[in-house]
């Protein structure tokens, strides 16, 4: 009866909510999938990408935008105070517990997605899904200018030496040691006396508001046993804390715990030393298979030995191995405490990232990768668009180093259920190398989550092929350093002389072709050959339009002018690209360099008006919020002014735009907004209106442009 109540508390919640803030934005669900298709859509109507799969995307707009939008699912209203998540059920009726705590919006496969309120998210944890996720607030569109700028993968002869030497010191005797001393996580402070669990929430700095008895330490005490580790090979450590509260459905306060991420740093000692790679890996367990969990949980045993005691012992052997030599980039170990209760400590360190600026090349999440169940040894390797030169590079080193592994690539930009999603939010390429990458699969294993998940569990060939894979893979993208001389004489510097790119007309019409040229020189001690060269231009709307490209061969302080011809096909202004060695086939001493760019306005003498768009169209006045968008596109900079009239002439509004203003610019203009009044400020009646556009340029040359418009007071 309680919990009836509470949900009927929440929608009450919901609906005064719903109406104080004017329905103003929706959760939508559009087949467009693709970066450009989505970039494009982001230009024009400011949506919010919040998830992402191979088939469609959820996305958060202005309800305006939905006239645009033609086959778009409207999922839910988006108001404060309430949260989206996505969760595997493996059985059906499995739904209608899920959908006592809150609303089911949708369904894909066996994944749902549901709304809580957001202090209640909590109860999942009570619920039979054990993989469970919390939606991102926004997924950055991968911005155009992280075009063509992947770090070299390519090791000198003498690196690979290096590298082959740390494979020869893996001792997966070793990896299955500290697999078995975090499984069973005895007391640092009492020796002979073991917690056999790593539950997050079982920490020293706790405060419980609910008079249950305060947790011990047996989270902490695995990871300053994680810490110790890590001191003994030499790192620098620091632990990173962070407060979790903890609500019942009510939204009463339970708990305040501090968690903490435990990072060991690698300093960079070449030139790329302010960028880093992290390596990842969560070290909290849980048993939330095992009834009564939420309730047991401060002496509840969660071995947690595959999952991912595993993991964290691959990192701490690539740690032991690695710390014994200087890298050109900077290597962060990072140990993740909260994972299981949706990601808190990735999602906090991704804060930090973001907040300090850190220069973030790539991340490389190992989760639960020590069991094999079926006698194949497939290891998983998982990323979204943006991380599958990542991805890739996990391929290369294992074919570099003759890893024999039965490595699988995937691209999914759904899996958010891991340490790696939260870093896809702001940008950066991460990937997760993990021993399945589906829970549909057969080997996904049903002991997980579960006080099953123990030692015998645990498959030793799977570790050490995990472990090499992360050395060969990291150590290739840090490079490692070697002798001065050696890098002399391996590590040329391609680079563009001068740094812009030649244009035979920086301001052509639309459709008019134009000449580019730009000389890439070759400033290192050896000749390189077969570099790739690439044009691109990043058009008005940010969606990214490849050119051409070749390759050249570069004497020692050679240098090759490279040519192309691009035509604009939109008013406005692009931005000319011209980048070197994307693909790293050359190991460079800095790839700073290898990028230029020149702007290229794409304008007319003429004033021209094109792609009007007048949304929502027709247009319902129905709400105080509601409001008619106009966007249209210029040739030029022109004074405008937008008139609204009946269909007998009569004008009932208009605005004026100053030319080089928004709504008076060259490209796409969207400052135009009308709430169906007159100049009196008195409603218009329902009908249609014609809907002009005046633009006059300097010379005072007036064009037009008309799109009608319906417009209704109703429901």
């Amino acid at each position: 009866m309680m919990c009836k109540r509470l949900i009927v508390v929440s929608i009450f919640c919901f609906f005064i909510t719903t109406q104080l803030f004017g329905q103003e934005e929706r959760l939508l669900k559009i087949p467009e999938n693709t970066i450009d298709e989505l970039r494009i859509l982001q230009h024009r109507y400011g949506l919010k990408l919040r998830y992402r799969t191979t088939d469609f995307s959820i996305i958060q707009a202005d309800r305006s935008a939905l006239p645009e939008l033609h086959n778009a699912q409207i999922l839910d209203t988006v108001v404060p105070g309430f949260d989206y998540y996505i969760v595997f059920l493996r059985r059906p009726d499995a739904r209608r517990a899920i959908a006592r705590y809150g609303a089911v919006l949708d369904q894909f496969d066996r994944f749902y997605l549901i709304r809580l309120p957001t202090a209640s998210e909590g109860v999942l944890l009570s619920v039979p899904t054990h993989h469970r996720a919390k939606l991102p607030a926004e997924i950055r569109l991968d911005p155009a200018d992280r075009l063509m700028r992947v770090p070299s993968n390519a090791p000198s002869t003498q690196q690979q030496t290096i590298i082959n030497g740390f494979l020869k010191q893996v001792d997966v005797n070793r990896w299955f040691t500290e697999v078995k001393a975090l499984t069973e996580n005895e007391d640092l402070a009492r020796p002979g006396s073991f917690f056999r669990s790593r539950y997050s929430l079982r920490v020293r700095e706790a405060k419980q508001f609910d008079g249950t008895p305060k947790p011990d330490y047996a989270c902490d005490n695995a990871a300053d046993y994680i810490a110790q580790q890590f001191r003994s090979y030499g790192l620098e450590v620091e632990f990173d804390p962070f407060l979790h509260r903890r609500r019942a459905l009510s939204g009463a306060l339970i708990g305040e715990y501090v968690l903490q991420n435990v990072v060991a740093t690698l300093p960079g000692k070449g030139p790329n030393r302010e960028r880093m790679y992290l390596m990842t890996a969560h070290y909290d367990s849980i048993s939330s298979k095992t009834p009564g969990c939420q309730q047991n949980w401060r002496a509840l045993s969660a071995p947690g030995a595959s999952d991912n005691a595993s993991g964290v012992a691959e990192m701490l052997e690539t740690a032991r191995i690695l710390s014994q030599h200087d890298f050109d980039f900077t290597i962060k170990f990072i140990a993740f405490s909260g994972e299981e209760l949706f990601l808190f400590g990735s999602r906090h360190y991704r804060d930090l990232v973001e907040q300090r600026g850190d220069k973030v090349a790539g991340v490389l999440n190992f989760d639960l990768l020590g069991h094999d169940q079926d006698g194949i040894l497939d290891i998983h390797v998982l990323g979204d668009d943006q991380s599958q030169w990542l991805v890739n590079a996990f391929g290369t080193a294992a074919e570099r180093y003759n890893i024999k592994v039965d490595l699988r690539k995937k691209n999914d930009p759904g899996f958010i259920f891991s340490d790696h999603s939260p870093f896809w939010e702001i940008g950066i390429p991460a990937v997760m190398v993990a021993e399945e990458s589906s829970f549909d699969a057969p080997e996904s294993t049903e002991y997980i989550h579960s006080q099953a998940d123990t030692l015998e569990k645990i498959t030793l060939p799977l570790g050490e092929l995990a472990i090499k894979l992360a050395i060969a893979t990291l150590s290739e993208l840090a490079r490692p350093m070697a002798t001065s001389e050696a890098a002399d004489a391996v590590a040329p510097d391609i680079f563009w002389e001068p740094t812009t790119i030649s244009v035979s007309n920086p301001t052509p019409t639309k459709g008019e072709l134009v000449e580019l040229s730009a000389t890439v020189k070759n400033g290192g001690s050896v000749a390189v050959n077969g570099i790739l060269v690439q044009f691109a231009a990043v058009r008005p709307d940010q969606v990214i339009e490849q050119i051409a490209e070749q390759r050249v061969n570069l004497d020692v302080g050679g240098s090759q002018t490279v040519q192309a011809t691009f035509t604009p096909m939109a008013w406005g202004q692009f931005t000319l690209r011209a980048v070197v060695n994307d693909d790293t086939t050359v190991f460079e001493s800095e790839f700073g360099n290898n990028r230029i760019e020149t702007p290229l306005i794409v304008t007319d003498s003429g004033v021209v008006i094109e792609d009007v768009i007048a949304y929502p169209n027709p247009i319902r006045f129905n709400r105080w919020d509601a409001v008619l968008k106009l966007s249209y596109v210029l040739s030029r900079d022109a004074d405008v002014t937008v008139s609204i009239y009946t269909m007998l002439g009569e004008k009932v509004f208009d605005k004026s735009f100053t030319a080089g203003d928004n709504g008076g610019k060259l490209g796409l203009n969207s400052h135009f907004n009308w709430k169906g009044r007159n100049v009196y400020q008195a409603k218009v009646a329902n009908g249609i209106y014609l809907c002009q556009i005046t633009a006059t340029d300097p010379a005072g040359q007036s064009k037009h442009a008309k799109t009608k418009i319906a417009v209704t007071w109703g429901e």
